[in-house]
């Protein structure tokens, strides 16, 4: 396996009396799919504002292709290629779908960027087509369907072309056909160069999209391996998917409950 191209190591995290991290350690590899589950309060969040610099671990560190870069403020963790989506959908207030992504290539010019070799398209239309946002192009962004306004998201976010891209909570509020269309997006994101790690509850979306999974609980990293080694892990079951979860099915995208239906 290749050096991992980001590392969190031994992190802790806490908000008054609540520990968030008590001593996460995991890596992403270049080139990876990885998703990182876990019931609300498991940490998952915390972990991705830690990783960008949103917020500070309290000990321990952050790695950037070996180089520590735990104190980095923000905006200079986003100009080397570490970059996240948010819960909430993102996108400019107004203007329509084009002007939010002629928007967001202008602020990745400014932000000076090196060169990276992922095949991300730099010019407007050719974003919009690789999101399949070209039939939308023209539309308001304000009155897109909760799935359009996910992958504007998404298409503003790869507009700086990061080398790993965080991803929280994508298909929360998807219907299963727009489920389908996000992990379809994603592969092609991951095979345009894109490293991605993925935090969502819904086991059915994650399990035949990603790579390996790293699970979360009460700030502590569980488990992790690959679907099919977390499928049939009798601690993860017990845990979070409950007795009646099916791990000997394939993992489609209404396969299963998911990790929210199942801790409640």
């Amino acid at each position: 396996m290749s050096a991992p191209l980001c590392q969190i190591v031994d992190g802790y995290r806490s908000f008054g009396a609540v520990q968030a991290l008590a001593g996460v350690s995991l890596e992403i590899h270049p080139g990876e799919l990885l998703g990182i589950v876990g019931p609300n309060g498991s940490g998952k969040t915390t972990l991705f504002n830690c990783v960008t610099g949103r917020f500070r671990l309290h000990k321990g560190r952050v790695l950037w292709s070996g180089t520590d870069i735990t104190r980095w403020p923000m905006d200079r963790i986003a100009r080397v290629g570490l970059v996240r989506t948010f819960q909430q959908s993102m996108y400019f207030g107004s203007g329509t779908v084009r002007d939010n992504v002629i928007m967001a290539l202008d602020i990745a010019r400014t932000a000076h960027r090196k060169h990276s070799e992922v095949s991300i398209p730099s010019d407007v239309e050719g974003l919009l087509d690789f999101t399949k946002l070209g039939p939308l192009a023209g539309t308001p962004s304000a009155v897109l369907s909760h799935g359009s306004l996910r992958r504007l998201g998404i298409a503003l976010a790869l507009a700086v072309k990061p080398a790993l891209l965080l991803m929280d909570e994508p298909a929360a509020g998807l219907n299963d056909a727009e489920s389908r269309d996000l992990g379809v997006l994603l592969r092609r994101v991951r095979d345009a160069g894109v490293t991605l790690a993925v935090v969502d509850h819904d086991m059915g979306f994650l399990m035949p999209l990603v790579d390996r999974i790293v699970v979360l609980s009460a700030g502590r990293k569980l488990t992790e391996g690959t679907p099919a080694e977390v499928r049939t892990d009798p601690v993860v079951i017990e845990a979070y998917l409950g007795t009646g979860f099916d791990h000997s099915a394939s993992g489609s995208a209404t396969q299963g409950p998911s990790l929210e239906e199942s801790v409640g």
